[in-house]
């Protein structure tokens, strides 16, 4: 209005409300409103896509619950209550294309609330006050309440694209992101590409990517458990060293996890007496340090004492401490700097 931005507009008492942050209007001033007409267009879309697909789902998952709305330029989302999964979604996205490219007409007419037709739509009625009821139907698809904009033909919508399928707890079972118009068309082109890309580097078709990433997945799996019983049967052969006056246990590993690493180091020294000092090496460097309750060893003095001149972080207590040292130093100048410090270091 008169070029300042409307940020929401309500009605009330048959009155249209305009909310504009900074103006300075004054009372009986006539200005001039002008729309925004592309965005205007993209949430008219993004409304009438929103039905048609939550009907394609509804049709698909009977006891499906619309929890929320959001249609901004930012995002579009439905978060839902009930049983989805990519499958049934991607069957509801392929009909609502359908719908769009079949043109159906999307017609709006304003009812009683007591209206035999309110019977057929999609509506809560406890969220509707007044009388009047604004009914939005598309073809022979869809009939619901709504106050929102629509385009006047689903062909203006020009595709709809699920992007994101995730968790929407607490507020209900899953959020659905999806978009309309040229940037889905965009969006579409781009993931299609990554699909490509992905498969390119998978060496395998693009339809097989999914089963060929499931296969990786698998074999990453296995091969991390091997390394997880490799690392837990070297720790166990592990024959001490006297540092400090104390049976110390040591190792390097590559790519072991800090879990593994830090059960193992606790069982090494159940005798009490020992420390153990476990390192890895990968992106970064891990270190593990466990002391028993006897051996007048501190291990997060030791630690620290270890990654102060290293620029590493960490921390814990007398008898368990862990960091890291993102880059720069040698594992085994660590390993060193470790039992340098074991053998300087008491309680």
């Amino acid at each position: 209005l008169q070029g300042c931005p409307v940020v929401e507009v309500r009605q009330k008492d048959g009155v249209v409300l305009h909310k504009v942050p900074g103006n300075a209007f004054t009372i009986g001033q006539e200005v001039q409103g002008t729309v925004d007409m592309e965005r205007r267009l993209d949430l008219m879309r993004a409304h009438t896509g929103e039905h048609l697909l939550f009907s394609a789902l509804n049709r698909l998952v009977p006891d499906l619950e619309l929890v929320k709305i959001s249609i901004t330029p930012a995002k579009k989302s439905l978060i839902v209550r009930g049983e989805l999964n990519l499958d049934i979604v991607s069957e509801a996205e392929k009909f609502v294309n359908s719908a769009i490219a079949s043109g159906l007409n999307i017609k709006e007419e304003i009812v009683n609330r007591d209206d035999p037709k309110v019977l057929d739509a999609r509506v809560k009625l406890e969220r509707i006050y007044g009388d009047k009821i604004r009914l939005i139907r598309i073809g022979d698809v869809d009939l619901a309440a709504c106050s929102g904009i629509h385009v006047k033909n689903t062909s203006e919508i020009g595709m709809l694209l699920v992007e994101r399928l995730v968790s929407a707890k607490p507020q209900g079972d899953f959020e659905i992101e999806f978009d309309v118009g040229p940037i889905a068309v965009q969006k579409a082109l781009s993931f299609k590409t990554i699909a490509l890309k992905s498969a390119a580097i998978l060496g395998s078709g693009p339809e097989d990517v999914v089963s060929a990433l499931e296969n990786l997945r698998t074999e990453a799996t296995m091969a991390k458990d091997a390394l997880r019983s490799y690392v837990k049967q070297a720790v166990e052969d592990l024959e001490p060293e006297i540092i400090g006056g104390v049976p110390a246990y040591h190792m390097i590993s590559r790519g072991a996890d800090r879990r593994t690493l830090s059960e193992e180091a606790t069982k090494k020294v159940q005798d009490g007496r020992s420390v153990c000092i476990l390192l890895d090496r990968g992106e970064r460097t891990t270190i593990v340090i466990a002391s028993g309750k006897r051996s007048g060893k501190d291990a997060n003095i030791i630690l620290k004492k270890c990654l102060e001149p290293l620029g590493g972080k960490g921390g814990g207590n007398s008898t368990f401490a862990t960091g890291a040292i993102e880059s720069g130093a040698k594992v085994e100048d660590v390993l060193e700097n470790v039992k340098r410090a074991l053998s300087e270091t008491n309680v």
